[in-house]
């Protein structure tokens, strides 16, 4: 086992790659997001590297993190080449040890169902369910009537200043909540995709924020719109602002060229949201177990 290097990223994601095939991982994003989401990443201290004498990997893990109220929770993410669930295990438990030596309250491993074995034994127990669900694009009309009283705006007709505050007040009380800031939250997203429904006093009351992108090893219809978040502020909700911008969000993407759309969702959101994803047409595509080790 080596740190791993900024050179090791095309083999990395070709272990990833095999994850998806096998139902450990639900989709690779791209390889221009890929480079730029690790360009500042500490791969010294942060990844470990199993190789074969061949110069394939036999195995890799990626240790991130993020603030949350509460401290540092960190996301430890181990991969390996064909069915070698010890390698996983090892590969795993380095990433906790680094995450309780740096600080951090809680560790999680994200992984497809069925794919968990041994992470009990690591001291990591599930505590969510979360969803993937997809729906096509073509063909039937999308009902996207308005919420009587609110108005829609998407980010072309508002400051960028109001998308974080926006988003951090109506994901404050969500599992696990982690603060976005406004370069995180809307760099690089086009303003049509980027919709937020207005009080009559012009206030924030919900938002849903979407792109259109390209995956490899993937059975959905190329291009897949992605609705990444969907948010409505405490004070609006239960009056179906989030069935309106979704909807609303799924022709535009239409209109941007996606022959797909998914989006993901908490299985144990209190407020019930795959229930209003349904009736848009979502289904459960993939489930991702996340299981999580605390520190105290």
């Amino acid at each position: 086992m080596r740190p791993g290097r900024s050179d090791d990223l095309p083999r990395l994601v070709e272990l990833w790659r095999e994850d998806v095939r096998r139902g450990r991982r639900d989709c690779v994003r791209d390889d221009a997001y890929l480079l730029r989401v690790t360009a500042g990443f500490d791969w010294a201290a942060k990844s470990r590297i199993v190789e074969a004498a061949s110069g394939a990997l036999d195995g890799a893990v990626l240790v991130s993190d993020r603030t949350t109220p509460l401290g540092t929770v960190t996301a430890v993410e181990a991969s390996a080449a064909g069915d070698r669930p010890e390698v996983l295990n090892d590969l795993t438990r380095w990433g906790l040890g680094l995450s309780r030596a740096a600080g951090a309250v809680a560790a999680q491993v994200w992984r497809g169902r069925g794919h968990t074995e041994g992470l009990g034994g690591l001291g990591m127990e599930l505590v969510r369910p979360w969803w993937r669900m997809d729906r096509g694009l073509a063909g039937e009309q999308i009902d996207r009537s308005p919420v009587a009283g609110y108005r829609l705006s998407d980010a072309s007709g508002l400051p960028r200043s109001a998308w974080a505050d926006a988003h951090n007040r109506a994901f404050a009380d969500h599992w696990r909540f982690s603060p976005r800031s406004e370069e995180e939250l809307m760099s690089g997203r086009p303003p049509e995709l980027s919709l937020m429904a207005l009080a009559p006093d012009r206030s924030p009351a919900a938002l849903a924020l979407s792109q259109v992108e390209t995956y490899s090893t993937d059975e959905r219809p190329q291009p897949v719109g992605i609705i990444s978040s969907v948010g409505t502020l405490p004070d609006h909700r239960r009056r179906g602002l989030a069935t309106w911008l979704v909807a609303e969000a799924l022709v535009r993407l239409r209109r941007a060229g996606a022959r797909h759309a998914s989006l993901y969702v908490d299985a144990l959101n209190p407020t019930r949201a795959f229930d209003a994803y349904r009736k848009l047409g979502f289904d459960l595509a993939f489930e991702t177990e996340v299981w999580e080790a605390t520190f105290r």
